[in-house]
């Protein structure tokens, strides 16, 4: 028997609930009658067998992160240039005693006398510009010019950068042509007087002649 008032349950016979105290009166009791479960229905759908476990894997991917296309910086540019080191200075000296001593001479007087006609003074100037190869073998130097053309570096070699043309015109008529020829006198008088002694400052002077007649750069 089940009770009313703290549902605790009690013999058939009680007159008392055992939780409570309470009375019991007129009450029929009747058995619990123990109700069959009923099976549940399956679902209409089959559960998905389970999935078999997947086996472990090892296994090393390599992935590459390719960089957005960006054009190479330019790699810069070594130019080793040489000049031209010409004849040693022996055999220099050996041409001069043998050819460059009389041959700058006749040089020197033909350069001057085309000074004098006006009309040969650019050929006159070229050659007292050429006396230090004429009279010494002295090499003619050549400058590298580094140029960026396109994108494209050229190398290329030219002449030694010269001074302004008007200034190098306007110092060979005021100062040029007179201190030339007393230069290329002294020089002459140097080999001739100390009987070969002042060759090294003649060489010196030879070479310099260039610089004294128009200010040439070499």
């Amino acid at each position: 028997m089940r009770c009313t008032s703290c549902d605790h349950i009690n013999p058939d016979d009680a007159r008392f609930c055992t939780g409570c105290g309470a009375t019991f009166v007129g009450t029929v009791t009747t058995p619990l009658q123990t109700v069959p479960a009923q099976p549940v229905a399956a679902p209409l759908t089959a559960a998905a067998p389970a999935a078999a476990p997947l086996p472990a894997l090892n296994q090393t991917i390599n992935v590459v992160v390719q960089a957005p296309a960006v054009a190479p910086a330019p790699s810069p540019v070594i130019v080793l240039a040489q000049q031209a080191a010409g004849p040693g200075c022996l055999v220099r000296a050996l041409y001069f005693c043998c050819i460059g001593l009389w041959l700058g001479f006749f040089w020197t007087g033909l350069a001057w006398f085309l000074l004098v006609t006006i009309i040969g003074l650019p050929l006159g100037l070229m050659m007292l510009n050429r006396i230090p190869q004429v009279m010494t073998l002295k090499p003619v130097r050549t400058q590298t010019n580094v140029t960026v053309q396109g994108g494209v570096v050229v190398v290329g070699q030219g002449q030694v950068a010269q001074q302004p043309f008007w200034l190098r015109a306007a110092y060979f008529l005021l100062i040029g042509w007179w201190l030339s020829g007393l230069w290329l006198s002294t020089a002459w008088g140097l080999v001739g007087v100390t009987f070969g002694l002042g060759l090294p400052l003649a060489f010196w002077m030879f070479d310099r002649t260039p610089a004294i007649v128009t200010l040439a750069r070499q």
